[in-house]
């Protein structure tokens, strides 16, 4: 395609990761690379594309990934940037720029998410050599993007169908549960969903889901699932598509990450006593409830659940002085730099304020793209003041590299286990010279305890899904 640093400037496991895909592509139309995060899952598809002669690519991920892409081609094939078109957001897309014969385009998924915009059906009706999708788990349910890029049933196909070869990328494809693989599967490899009684027509989501997860049917929520099953079964029918290899095999220099959880020191009743009347109950019930129950309760938090919703965020408030007062001891005694991350934007704007003589930067949902990247920079800047990064788990926990940190805080920690990992990847990452030392922060007493033990269980089950060994499969 264009001049390129050299494939032996890849480390060894990148190296075989891009022969995989070159190798595989020919015999089937779309792979999933799901590498740990930090391996540089992006760099090997870059170079598959190149040792493909492709001319024509579009890559989709999260709107601040677009910049890490630029970034990536930038640095391994700079003569490609002439070609390359970042769709911004209120940009009208000018239909010469994607027809042209060599283009790479970069577009995220807000901008498929929209109902009414012209980007998806400009997309739609082009041809791509190669599409690579990004934090493919961001398909992991039905949604707007998922149909812009999958189709909904019947002859619409969706963005997917006028790509000739697909790259999914992902650190994370089950970030909850294995169901959560359907959409992939049903776009890209219907063959898994075909068993006996499914012979010749492809499994329903609703039977896909009975076969690799544990569920319970709630009269008013509908289906609550709560694991997942049958592993083995989906790792083995997925074995000839999914590539995943682990830090810890493939960076054996990368020290491991330290996990441990600390009490703040703040008592049960005086969490209790900074409650609003009609939630002191609700937080006691869950405290004390059954695993199951507490599962249905999350379950239920995006849709009629408003006090369990204020609950949560009024506990991360609750936490604000404690998390500051353990940032500032860790950084009297002697840590240069530290990432806190969190879930609620007025508790991580809280502690942003209280550590502002640290040069501490925050990144959430609301960050433009431009300013993300430069707080990043700003961070890993050795010269810099700026000593605390703080982030939204879902705003910053993909897509940029923090290694100039080796300790990250998780104030509030994600409900999903993976969300909760993927942040702390962006320090325990390639880059990362020092034992990284993940520090997840609790209320004891409180519904912050009960939730570290719920996810620390799902944690266990969803990396069941994955090899243990670093054989092709899932």
């Amino acid at each position: 395609m264009f001049d390129a640093l050299p494939l032996t400037a890849l480390r060894a496991y990148q190296q075989d990761g891009v022969a995989w895909l070159v190798r595989n592509l020919r015999v089937t139309r779309a792979l999933l690379l799901c590498d740990d995060p930090g391996l540089g899952k992006s760099v090997q598809a870059l170079h598959a594309a190149d040792l493909m002669d492709v001319k024509r690519v579009l890559v989709v991920s999260p709107a601040g990934a677009r910049r890490v892409w630029l970034h990536e081609i930038t640095k391994w094939f700079p003569k490609w940037l002439p070609r390359v078109v970042i769709v911004e957001p209120g940009k009208q897309v000018r239909a010469v720029e994607l027809e042209a014969d060599d283009v790479i385009v970069l577009v995220s998924y807000d901008a498929l998410s929209q109902r009414a915009n012209t980007v998806s059906a400009t997309l739609k009706r082009l041809a791509w050599d190669v599409l690579v999708i990004d934090e493919a788990h961001y398909l992991k349910s039905k949604s707007n993007r998922t149909a812009a890029l999958y189709g909904s049933r019947g002859t619409d196909q969706g963005i997917q169908a006028s790509a000739e070869r697909v790259i999914l990328l992902t650190g994370t494809p089950t970030p909850n549960h294995a169901g959560e693989l359907y959409q992939h599967i049903r776009a890209f490899w219907p063959g898994v969903l075909r068993t006996l009684e499914y012979a010749d027509r492809d499994m329903p989501e609703d039977s896909f889901i009975e076969r690799v997860c544990v569920w319970r049917d709630d009269p008013r929520y509908g289906r609550q699932i709560t694991g997942s099953r049958n592993v083995d079964w989906l790792r083995n029918r997925m074995a000839p598509y999914v590539l995943h290899r682990s830090k810890a095999r493939v960076l054996t220099e990368l020290p491991p990450v330290t996990e441990q959880d600390v009490s703040l020191a703040v008592s049960p009743n005086t969490v209790q006593a900074q409650l609003p009347q009609e939630l002191r109950v609700l937080h006691r019930d869950l405290y004390r409830t059954t695993e199951q129950r507490l599962l249905k309760a999350i379950g239920q938090l995006n849709s009629e659940d408003r006090p369990l919703a204020t609950l949560r965020r009024l506990l991360g408030e609750t936490k604000v002085n404690g998390v500051c007062e353990w940032v500032q001891e860790r950084l009297n005694c002697g840590v240069r730099k530290l990432i806190v991350f969190g879930w609620h934007t007025r508790a991580l704007e809280h502690i942003t304020d209280r550590l502002a003589e640290h040069g501490a930067v925050l990144v959430n949902g609301d960050t433009p793209p431009e300013r993300r990247a430069q707080y990043v920079e700003l961070f890993q800047d050795p010269r810099s003041a700026c000593r605390v990064f703080v982030g939204q788990i879902r705003a910053a926990g993909t897509a940029i590299t923090l290694t100039a940190a080796s300790e990250v805080v998780i104030a509030e920690p994600s409900w999903v286990p993976s969300e909760n990992t993927q942040a702390i990847d962006r320090a325990h990452r390639l880059g990362q010279r020092d034992h990284v030392i993940a520090t997840y922060l609790y209320l004891p007493g409180t519904l912050d305890q009960r939730i570290m033990a719920v996810m620390r269980r799902k944690a266990r089950e969803l990396r069941d899904l994955l090899p243990v060994t670093d054989a092709e499969g899932l």
